[in-house]
Formats: C-alpha cells, sequence, structure tokens
C-alpha cells in the first residue's frame, strides 16, 4: 500500500530530488515550501511520514515539528537540513523529531532512513504491508505478550503504553526504544545497539539521538526525569529498564 510523504523543503532541486527517490521506494508525495502549508496539509489529510527542512519560507521547520509532539501527532518526522552541528541535531532530536540527516546526504542513507521510519510507524499503527525483508524484526517486536512493571503497563500487539491507568502517548520510534529496552530487564545496551536496533544505522555521529530519545520518554514516564524509576543510564556503557517489581508477561 501506497504511504503519503510530506517533504517541507524551499530548495525546488532538493525537494524535487527528495521526492523523486520517495517515489521510487513507491510513496505518494505532497510537496510544501512553508510552516503554513504544513500545517494546512497536515489539517486536511493522513500524511505516513514528513521530510522537514528547518529554513522553510516562514520559519524553522522545528516549529511544525515541537507543535505537532504537543498536539500528540506521532506522525514520523525526519529532519533534512544543512544545520549540521551537534547543537543543531540535539535541537532537532529535543524538538521531538525522530531522526536528523544533515546536508548533502547520501540517497542510499536517505532512503534507508525512511524505510526505517515507516516500518516503525507501520507497525505502531498495525498496519500489514510491511516488505517482506523487514517482517523478522517487525516479528520479534510483536513476538512478546504485554509487559506489566507496577503501574506501567507495555502491550507490544497494540502498541500502547499505560502508566497508572492513564495512556502515554508515545511516537512509533519512542514506543520502540522502550519495547527493546522492556523487553529484556537489566540488560544494558550501548548507544550502538540501540541505533542498530531501533533506528537501523551504525553511523556513530548519531549517538546523541540515543539521549535525546531517552530524555523524552523519561519526561513522559518518570514523575521525576532526573531520578529515574525504569530508564537508567550506566555510564559509560549506555541504558537498561529496571524496576523493582516482578516483570509480568500477560
Amino acid at each position: 500500500m501506497s504511504q503519503t510523504v510530506l517533504v517541507l523543503e524551499d530548495d525546488a532541486d532538493i525537494a524535487e530530488l527528495v521526492s523523486l527517490h520517495l517515489k521510487v521506494m513507491g510513496n505518494e508525495v505532497v510537496k510544501g515550501t512553508s510552516l503554513e502549508e504544513g500545517f494546512r496539509v497536515l489539517s486536511e489529510r493522513k500524511i505516513d511520514a514528513v521530510v522537514l527542512d528547518r529554513g522553510l519560507d516562514d520559519g524553522d521547520g522545528m516549529t511544525l515539528c515541537q507543535q505537532l509532539r504537543h498536539q500528540h501527532n506521532g506522525v514520523p518526522i525526519l529532519i533534512l537540513t544543512a544545520m549540521d552541528s551537534e547543537s543543531d541535531m540535539v535541537e532537532g532530536f529535543e524538538s521531538g523529531a525522530d531522526d536528523y540527516l544533515a546536508k548533502p546526504f547520501s540517497v542510499i542513507e536517505f532512503q534507508a532512513r525512511i524505510r526505517a521510519l515507516m516500518r516503525r510507524a507501520a507497525v505502531h499503527n498495525q498496519w500489514h504491508h510491511i516488505p517482506a525483508e523487514e517482517t523478522d524484526a517487525v516479528s520479534d517486536e510483536l513476538s512478546v505478550g504485554s509487559l506489566l512493571f507496577n503501574h506501567l503497563e507495555i502491550s507490544p500487539e497494540t502498541h500502547s503504553v499505560t502508566l497508572g491507568g492513564k495512556t502515554i502517548d508515545l511516537t512509533p520510534t519512542e514506543f520502540s526504544l522502550l519495547c527493546c529496552l522492556a523487553k529484556r530487564p537489566e540488560r544494558v545496551f550501548s548507544k550502538d545497539e540501540l541505533l542498530s536496533r531501533v533506528w537501523n544505522t551504525d553511523y556513530d555521529g548519531y549517538r546523541h539521538t540515543v539521549c535525546c530519545a531517552v530524555n523524552r520518554l523519561r519526561s513522559k514516564l518518570e514523575r521525576d526525569p532526573d531520578m529515574p524509576k525504569y530508564i537508567h543510564t550506566v555510564w559509560g556503557v549506555g541504558y537498561k529498564f529496571r524496576e523493582a517489581a516482578t516483570l509480568h508477561r500477560l
């Protein structure tokens, strides 16, 4: 099934290049050059992913990202921009972006990132039109029953999370990260492992991607993110999921 990608890019040549490769992958593309167009398209039709430049005609694309997350809209977002410093990337991830790719970019890497975003979104929405080569990863994620840690319940089958009976809104990437950690309590995952398992990349320049995603998860799950109960940092190594209560598989 064709999926629809919104491309917000003010450079016509780059927009055309990105659109071409998205169409080659079998996607429908809607293009825009401004925040105003982006908000309008997102309000009028179903969008499966967004490729977002930061330097749009009427402002920083990160504004759209922040507002969507504030509205609990979990549409996958890939920021594609010439702003390539580490601080720029951290800002992008902290705004709620799922991935960040700097220009100039490799077409092969761009396509791989989009496939990974689409796969996570497809599982998150219980779609069943996933390419055959990706079904093993999806099956692994869905093979575990519900996980219950005291007041926190994680259901891989329905891609839902509740805390104290209240539904917690997570993006597909945030859910995949939480599920990866929670399925193996006390097991320490390095940032490189999480990049490979969740983001489908081994580029070490994106390790801060993991840090930002963990921080976002903590802000949603932890009463005090500075004193986490569930997601713990193992300094110099990575992260692990821990809960004092016994794990129950429902």
